[in-house]
């Protein structure tokens, strides 16, 4: 039976925090424009693949937690 090393778990939460930063960030750059630009549109789509991304992370994590129990 393999272990995950808390380094590891570590190193996955980071990803997952910082995947939700860069979430939060897009969607603050796309309510911020006024015109609902194309650009606010991009930066929509960005922050809805951040936040699948985080998901995804958030669920290896789970996963993780899972099998060190």
């Amino acid at each position: 039976m393999s272990v995950i090393s808390s380094a590891a778990r570590d190193r996955v939460i980071q990803v997952q925090e910082q995947l939700t930063t860069l979430q939060e960030q897009f969607e603050q750059q796309a309510q911020g424009d006024t015109l609902d630009s194309y650009e606010a549109a991009l930066n929509r789509g960005k922050a809805r693949a951040y936040q699948h991304a985080a998901n995804l992370v958030s669920g290896a994590l789970h996963d993780i937690d899972v099998k060190a129990l």
